[in-house]
């Protein structure tokens, strides 16, 4: 009996984690799904014609590929009933040319959207992530991956990114934790686990402030 209760609470920690990472992604497939069918509603050609005039407009500037700059960008913009393009803005900027390049996209794409009778379907948020070659990041959560070639030399994976943040927390250390979630929101605005750390970070920095 004593060796069974053990195999069924490492059980359960599976079947949990597993509801756990499938929820997270139906969240994630969700809106992407969401999107792709807005886009397929108003853009001329649907999602597949988009993707196509994306990848073949946008390039990774060489300062940011240089840098190592990976993450997700959030184009936020509208498309009027009409047809017009407006309040391009990106959410979680990238910089380093990336928000430049997102954003004179979206505006070159006037005369391309289909015309509705409804405000629902003006509203878009397109997460977009550029990584590069070799780097082992996550991608679950965005709708286009822009990979461009590494810069001579591999980036720093999410992992290695985790791994000093949680090390620096253990330490005691919340500010420097700090500098390493940044990086890890900038590759992934929506991964929870990132922002619950960062909380603790704060929380850890404060502390020793006081002490001090």
């Amino acid at each position: 009996m004593k060796k069974i209760i053990p195999v069924l609470l490492v059980f359960l920690l599976i079947i949990s984690s597993a509801g756990y990472s499938q929820e997270n992604t139906s969240i994630s497939d969700s809106r992407k799904m969401s999107m792709k069918k807005l886009l397929d509603y108003r853009f001329k050609g649907g999602f597949y014609s988009f993707e196509k005039l994306f990848f073949k407009s946008v390039t990774y500037p060489e300062q940011a590929t240089q840098n190592c700059i990976i993450g997700i960008a959030i184009a936020s913009f509208q498309v009027d009933c009409d047809g017009n393009i407006k309040l391009v803005t990106v959410k979680n900027p990238l910089h380093y040319g990336i928000d430049e390049q997102i954003t004179g996209f979206f505006q070159a794409t006037a005369g391309n959207w289909n015309t509705c009778k409804d405000d629902r379907y003006t509203r878009f948020e397109i997460p977009i992530q550029f990584t590069l070659e070799g780097t082992v990041t996550d991608s679950v959560n965005a709708l286009l991956v822009f990979e461009g070639e590494n810069p001579g030399y591999v980036c720093n994976g999410d992992d290695y990114y985790l791994k000093k943040a949680k090390k620096e927390l253990e330490k005691g250390r919340g500010k420097r934790a700090m500098e390493y979630l940044d990086v890890l929101i900038k590759r992934n605005p929506y991964n929870n686990e990132y922002y619950e750390m960062k909380k603790k970070a704060i929380s850890t920095s404060k502390r020793k402030k006081k002490k001090q």
